[in-house]
Order: structure tokens, then C-alpha cells, then sequence
């Protein structure tokens, strides 16, 4: 018979997606939002000077707050679920679950810079469909149709959010690592982009405006490092402790490595380098660090899910539980400071 306080080997006794636990966070999840909403958070979406013409437009058409909040909250769901597919289909953790949506959704809810409704909110749609794209050419150095629609999607997500171009040297990156990148690949990814861009001049010429190139690609060039006084103290407080659960998922990763297969290593890795590097360009775009934080939010999700999945002890039961209750906890105190 087990002794008492034995993990047992399928971890049984500590599987965190249990339904009580996933309509728990969901619930969670879904206050945070009523709060939000109560008190307007985020709303109305302004245009912002340095945004691109696409995303000011749909700005002005935004008609009202309870409408807004919708598009958010389900664009945020839709997301999470393709996270969760992406996740699924490319097993990056061994076994079927819940976790990686429930981080996503958790992540994004109980952050105030992200409500209602970012210019990223659409990116993360063009970012996961292009990380499923490079995944699934892995060790095929003719896939340049794949290297074509994976820079053709990140192109149409700079439409809405123009730094969103810094992930295609990280994808570049990603196509060496995992046996991809050639000539012919390359080539076909350079035209990915200049298949967007080609047709975002034409309208230009078109229209005798050329707002839609200058005004993105100056700000992409606009560099603002952040200080620590340009966000207040709990965004750092975020940060930070998003910081702590993806170093340990790291270096569980790293420790145990051998314990997946080399294609899911390599993609595992390839997530942990995405994540720090759009924290890094967190600290390089001053009025663009919470974008940068949105997009660290996808391998956040993944790689936290992957640890809170593969080490399941009443230690990290405890880690994760102190997660959920930790991250609406600020939310909540920001929220209180507001009234």
C-alpha cells in the first residue's frame, strides 16, 4: 500500500484540471471581467497617434462599452481555445489538458492593460496560426509554401500591430533550429511579407495617402526604453512573478530534458526564447510594453502549463493555486485604487 504523501506515478491525486478547479478559474476569470467592466476599465479605446490607420478605424467604429467588452472577452476565449488546439495537436505537453487555455485566459483577465480590447487582442490569432505553421515544417526544407503562409499571417497581423515584424527574425531563428530554413524558404518568407506590403502600397498610390506606411514603420523605429517609473508598481509586481513561473518552467525543461522526445525539446525551447524575447522588447518600446507582454503571455501559457502538468506535487499544486488566486488579487487592489 502507498505510504501517506505518495506521489503517485501518473499523479493522480493532483491533476489540476479537474472541472471543479477549471470552472473555478473560468469564474474567476469572468469576475474580473464584470469588474472591469463596473468600472470601465480600459474604455473607450482611443486611437492612439502612433497606431496603424487599420486599428484607429476600427477604434472609431467601436459603438458602445458593453459591445466592446464582448468583442474582448470573446476574442480572448477564441485565443485561448486556439492555443489549446495548437497545443493539442502539436503535443507539446504529453497529455490532454486544460492547463494552457487556463493560463491564457487567466493571464489576460487579471491584467488592466489588457481591457477591454488591444491592438494585439487579433495579433495573437496571426501569432499562433504562424507558430503552428513553423512547427509543422520541421526538418522539411521544402516547405516553402509553410515559410510563405507563416510570414504572410505575421504581415497581416502588423496591419493591426506593426511590431509584431521583430517576431520574424525569432521565426527565422526557429526555421534554422528545426532544419527548415533555406534559401528557397527564406526567399519565400521575404515574400510572405512583401505580399501584404505590396498590396498595403498599392492602396496608398490608390488613395494619394501614404499614412499606412509612414505612420506604422516610423513607430516601429520609435525606440522608448521603459524606466521603472514608466509603469506603476503592480505591473512590475505582474511581471515579475510572470517572470518566476516561466524561469522554473525553463529550467525544468532544461533539467529534464530528456524526458521528451527531440521534437518536442526543440519546440519547447524555441517557446521558452520566444518568451524572453518579447519580454526584452517589453523594456525596449515604452508605449508598446503591454502589447510585448500580451505576445509573452502565448509561450507563458504553454510553458507554465507544461510544468504545472509534468511536476504535479502538493508543492506545485500549491505554486498553481497561489497563481490563480495571486494574479485577480492584484487586478483587484488596481481596481480599488481607481475608486
Amino acid at each position: 500500500m502507498p505510504g501517506r504523501g505518495t506521489t503517485y506515478p501518473l499523479g493522480k491525486r493532483y491533476i489540476l484540471d479537474r472541472p471543479f478547479i477549471t470552472f473555478s478559474v473560468l469564474g474567476l476569470c469572468l469576475f474580473c471581467w464584470i469588474m472591469g467592466y463596473i468600472t470601465s476599465l480600459g474604455f473607450p479605446v482611443y486611437e492612439e497617434p502612433t497606431g496603424s490607420p487599420l486599428w484607429n478605424q476600427i477604434c472609431r467604429l467601436l459603438p458602445n462599452k458593453i459591445f466592446t467588452y464582448l468583442i474582448g472577452l470573446g476574442l480572448m476565449l477564441c485565443g485561448a481555445f486556439l492555443l489549446y488546439r495548437a497545443n493539442y495537436a502539436l503535443m507539446l505537453i504529453r497529455e490532454k489538458t486544460l492547463l494552457p487555455f487556463l493560463l491564457y485566459v487567466l493571464f489576460l483577465s487579471s491584467n488592466a492593460n489588457f481591457f477591454p480590447l488591444k491592438s494585439t487582442t487579433v495579433g495573437v490569432f496571426c501569432l499562433i496560426l504562424a507558430l503552428y505553421q513553423l512547427f509543422t515544417s520541421y526538418h522539411d526544407p521544402e516547405a516553402t509554401v509553410k515559410s510563405f503562409k507563416t510570414a504572410l499571417i505575421i504581415a497581416i497581423g502588423s496591419l493591426l500591430w506593426i511590431h509584431i515584424l521583430w517576431f520574424l527574425p525569432l521565426f527565422w531563428d526557429g526555421m534554422y533550429r528545426f532544419r527548415t530554413l533555406t534559401l528557397k524558404t527564406f526567399v519565400a518568407s521575404l515574400l510572405g511579407v512583401a505580399t501584404v506590403y505590396w498590396g498595403v502600397l498599392g492602396w496608398c498610390v490608390w488613395q494619394e495617402d501614404y499614412t499606412a506606411f509612414t505612420v506604422p514603420f516610423a513607430s516601429l523605429l520609435d525606440i522608448h526604453f521603459l524606466t521603472k517609473d514608466a509603469a506603476p508598481l503592480l505591473d512590475w509586481v505582474n511581471l515579475i512573478y510572470i517572470v518566476i513561473l516561466l524561469m522554473a518552467a525553463a529550467i525544468n525543461i532544461l533539467t529534464h530534458e530528456h524526458e521528451d522526445n527531440l521534437r518536442t525539446r526543440l519546440f519547447l525551447f524555441f517557446l521558452i526564447k520566444f518568451a524572453f524575447w518579447s519580454l526584452l522588447f517589453f523594456f525596449f518600446y515604452r508605449e508598446s510594453a503591454e502589447e510585448f507582454m500580451h505576445m509573452a503571455c502565448i509561450p507563458a501559457a504553454i510553458l507554465t502549463g507544461h510544468f504545472f502538468s509534468v511536476r504535479r506535487n502538493r508543492y506545485t499544486v500549491a505554486v498553481f493555486l497561489f497563481t490563480v488566486i495571486f494574479f485577480p488579487t492584484l487586478l483587484m487592489i488596481r481596481l480599488w485604487s481607481f475608486l
